[in-house]
């Protein structure tokens, strides 16, 4: 696919200024979604709630773009605040036994932490896989801190420290070999590589 770089800088404002590379937590946005907010701000204070049947007309539009990008089917998007939301509804809303455990990496973002270890109240141990110096998984390491009662391996795609971007593909099909789930926190990746949820099964 051919990207004409100069034009995703023209659509960003903030490149008029800075040289900007934290885009990981609070992004700057970009001009046509600020765009977005303003249509959506002036209709509702203009109009209310009687563009209601435009405003899910636009949802669902978006919701069938989000799953033709990621090779899912629309009933499978959903859509919540951020990143953070979705990682503890899923820790909270999982069928979860005594005893189980989920692995993470020992330098995983917080948000893919601190979810997990608050299910230490429902006897569900969190585990931390040990990375290399540069952020690298070593596979084998990851799956040595797997045992017959990991229910999720969590893991970002990039990560946020060291950027290193993990082989999804290879994790999830080490980990499905076992029985395990994988959750992935796929927001520094996404839209930058490819994804492909019928392929990595995630």
């Amino acid at each position: 696919m051919n990207h004409d770089w100069e034009e995703f800088r023209r659509e960003m404002p903030v490149a008029q200024k800075w040289a900007y590379f934290d885009h990981a937590a609070v992004a700057p946005l970009s001009q046509p979604a600020r765009n977005a907010i303003e249509r959506w701000l002036a209709q509702a204070t203009e109009e209310g709630d009687t563009v209601w049947p435009e405003w899910s007309k636009q949802v669902e539009r978006t919701r069938r773009n989000f799953a033709l990008a990621l090779g899912a089917r629309p009933e499978e998007i959903a859509f919540i605040p951020n990143t953070t939301t979705g990682i503890g509804l899923v820790a909270e809303g999982f069928r979860w036994n005594a005893g189980d455990n989920i692995v993470t990496l020992e330098n995983e973002f917080p948000s893919n932490i601190y979810p997990w270890l608050n299910l230490q109240r429902r006897d569900v141990e969190t585990r931390m896989a040990p990375v290399e110096p540069d952020g690298r998984v070593d596979l084998k390491k990851l799956l040595a801190t797997c045992d017959e009662h990991t229910r999720i391996i969590a893991i970002s795609w990039v990560g946020y420290a060291s950027g290193w971007r993990v082989n999804l593909n290879e994790i999830v099909d080490l980990a499905h070999r076992r029985g395990i789930l994988v959750f992935v926190d796929a927001i520094q990746g996404l839209g930058v590589f490819p994804l492909d949820v019928a392929k990595t099964k995630v």
